[in-house]
């Protein structure tokens, strides 16, 4: 029993620690399950976005590698164009009374004519051989060779089967092709190497062999029927081809892409030469495409593959960002979850019990506030410090025991302590609870016990408790925050820099392309035009002249004018050579008239830049933000009139381009959304580089209205500065 006088001691319920745990289990619960849920929203957006964009990369890779298709085909196209050069060379001289055989020293001029050792880069060997009659009376050749007499350039080079055709089975059906068809045909065969082991694999022992043939015909054949087609066969017109070099220099202008070619039945390896047959599974690259090119009646597999890492970095990036930040939303929105429901799940009797322990929440406040990551100081009327948490210890380097009774001015530099007063008066005149310091000036300057200034965010807190006012702020050192905010800047600056460099680097690279084409491919294509010309007219005063030799020539003297246009009007395109050699004004007059015949467009200009001299750089920046914007007018605005103004006047020079077009929206227009993007971003640097501004005035249905406005001084000859 207990002592008289003596109480016994109230017990604690048994189940208080169990119940604590109790009541954890359900805002734990509510939060794990939304950081689930945000994290796997996390991981699927993410792969959608990078299958999206792998997407895109793979189609960025597929037009890429049309492209280099294409060239390849263009380079057959070549090889087949000597060939029909040279199939006229042995007509005009059947015709001309000979027995329809060039003669070796004949072949060996035409040839040299021609420079096979530069072009076309593909054909290394070219000759002619006489047929024998092909027709039979069930249309099928003869059991032998289907022609033999080979004349071959160079001499040390061999016929295709020694001195007569048509021995193999390959040469044979390519033979029989071209006859048949009127058209060229492609032989492919395996060439054993000579220095092969037997313990290589037979693919790695043989090389590809491909020759070309285009039959050469006395009279010109019906168009259709096969037997009378071979009937009036004189010859074919043999080409051996490198297709070695052929691919190798397409291949090296994609460093960074494998090619293999393949072709023939069974399939022969191409490029590399002499090398394995391209399996789906061989190499696991990336990106990969196979492109099947038909020519000469036999079809070409070209097998393309990358790992280029450039290609996929923008989905790794954007996966990885797109997963870092689900993670942390899922963290935070976790965290929140579980402070809400902890609160909403807090009884009526909890609620009274911590009423009664007031002094245990304060001591719980205290531990936050000395916990806090963030910097707190507590101020009373006057301006001293009563507070001081350890995160302020750490940012200020001065320990609370020690700051705690001083003012406050001792952590703000001299020259801002007293607008810093100032204002924490005028805040407690206001009677607001709260608010950020530094409305007008963001950015605030703390100052450490070392001296040292530090840049910091911060925001104030007012309350009464009874004794007079104390005021909490609360701070941060934003120091690394400022510091990538200033190197993202440099950055920025970098990457204009670059541009202009590259857009100058860019203009430079035309100029060059378009004097060449214009000063040496357009001489050569003149003086070409001018001895094919005296051919003509030489042939012309033979009594026997030949009509269809005559106009053979005639319809190469005109295909060379429309070369020699197309040349001109590349060169035009790429830079025109008005522009340095005359100046700027000719140019866009050339440019406008340009626009006015391809297009139609009816352009009111008011040109009048006065007596302003332009500088190498502006004439560029002017006359490319003109063609730039005509472009845009005629791809996308579906204008018929369009109105330009150049007009340099008080310090500045100001280019208008307003079409009446179907305009865009505002957001499109000022925030580079829409396929029009690229070409304003690039009008927009041009000028950001010189120092001046873009504008843009449209509406849907209103037109498009461009103006830029660039001081004179960076667009004026140097010479001709005041």
């Amino acid at each position: 029993m207990p002592a008289a006088g003596n109480s016994p001691s109230p017990a604690k319920p048994p189940n208080a620690r169990a119940g604590g745990g109790a009541s954890l289990r359900a805002p734990l619960f509510a939060a794990a399950a939304t950081a689930i849920i945000f994290l796997v929203a996390a991981v699927v957006s993410a792969l959608i976005v990078r299958e999206h964009l792998l997407d895109v990369a793979q189609a960025n890779f597929d037009t890429h590698v049309s492209h280099v298709t294409a060239d390849v085909r263009r380079e057959l196209q070549l090889c087949t164009q000597l060939l029909r050069g040279a199939s006229g060379l042995v007509v005009a001289q059947a015709q001309s009374g000979g027995d329809g055989k060039p003669t070796a020293d004949a072949w060996d001029r035409y040839v040299a004519r021609l420079d096979l050792d530069d072009t076309p880069p593909c054909v290394r060997t070219l000759g002619y051989a006489d047929a024998s009659p092909l027709a039979a009376a069930d249309g099928n050749a003869a059991p032998g060779p289907l022609a033999h007499g080979v004349v071959m350039w160079p001499p040390r080079g061999e016929g295709t089967d020694g001195v007569e055709l048509g021995v193999s089975d390959a040469t044979r059906a390519a033979m029989m092709r071209a006859a048949n068809s009127g058209d060229v045909a492609l032989a492919i065969r395996a060439q054993p190497r000579e220095t092969a082991s037997e313990a290589e694999p037979v693919e790695n022992q043989a090389r590809a062999r491909v020759d070309l043939y285009l039959p050469v015909y006395r009279v010109a054949p019906p168009p259709v029927l096969a037997p009378a087609r071979r009937a009036a066969l004189m010859g074919f017109v043999v080409a051996r081809l490198d297709t070695e070099y052929l691919f190798a220099s397409i291949a090296a202008h994609e460093p960074r892409m494998e090619l293999r070619v393949a072709a023939g039945q069974p399939p022969i390896s191409l490029y590399p030469p002499g090398a394995a047959l391209p399996k789906p599974n061989d190499r696991p690259s990336r990106f990969q495409r196979t492109e099947t090119l038909r020519f000469g009646g036999q079809a070409l597999s070209l097998f393309y593959a990358t790992s280029d890492p450039s290609l996929a970095t923008s989905a790794d990036f954007s996966s990885s960002a797109i997963l870092s930040a689900g993670f942390a939303a899922a963290l935070v929105t976790g965290a929140a979850v579980f402070v809400f429901v902890r609160k909403r799940g807090m009884t009526l009797a909890e609620a009274g019990m911590a009423r009664s322990r007031s002094s245990l929440n304060e001591a719980r406040m205290m531990a936050i506030f000395q916990s806090s990551g963030e910097a707190i100081i507590t101020l009373d009327e006057q301006q001293r410090i009563v507070m001081f948490n350890p995160a302020a210890e750490e940012v200020f380097r001065c320990s609370a025991m020690d700051a705690i009774g001083t003012p406050v001015d001792r952590f703000i530099p001299a020259r801002f302590r007293e607008a810093h007063r100032k204002h924490v008066e005028r805040f407690g005149e206001t009677g607001v609870t709260q608010r950020k310091m530094g409305r007008q000036q963001p950015v605030l300057v703390g100052l450490r016990t070392n001296g040292e200034e530090f840049p910091i965010e911060a925001s104030i807190a007012q309350v009464n408790d009874g004794h007079g006012k104390l005021y909490t702020v609360t701070l941060r050192d934003i120091t690394e925050r400022i510091e990538a905010e200033n190197a993202l800047k440099a950055s920025r600056q970098e990457l204009r820099e670059l541009s202009a460099n590259l857009q100058s680097v860019r203009e430079d690279e035309k100029t060059r392309i378009a004097r060449e084409l214009h000063d040496d491919l357009g001489q050569q294509l003149t003086a070409l035009k001018m001895d094919l010309s005296s051919a003509e007219q030489s042939l012309a005063e033979t009594p026997s002249s030949p009509e269809p030799v005559l106009a053979q020539l005639r319809g190469m003297r005109r295909l060379i004018d429309s070369t020699v246009g197309s040349v001109r009007r590349i060169a035009a395109d790429l830079r025109p050579v008005m522009l340095d050699d005359l100046g700027l004004l000719p140019a866009i007059d050339w440019l406008l008239n340009d626009y006015n015949t391809r297009y139609g467009l009816e352009i009111e200009r008011r040109i009048e830049p006065g007596k302003m001299s332009f500088s190498r750089n502006g004439a560029t920046t002017l006359f490319r933000i003109m063609q730039e914007a005509l472009t845009n007018v005629v791809r996308h605005a579906e204008a018929t009139r369009v109105s330009i103004s150049l007009v340099c006047e008080d310090g500045e020079c100001v280019l208008r381009i307003a079409d009446d077009g179907r305009g865009a929206n505002d957001a499109q227009a000022t925030e580079g959304h829409g396929e029009k993007s690229f070409g304003l971003l690039g009008i927009r640097e041009r000028v950001h580089v010189l120092g001046g501004s873009v504008s843009i005035e449209t509406a849907p249905e209103r037109g498009f209205a461009l103006t830029a406005r660039i001081p004179l001084a960076a667009i004026q000859q140097e010479e001709a500065l005041p």
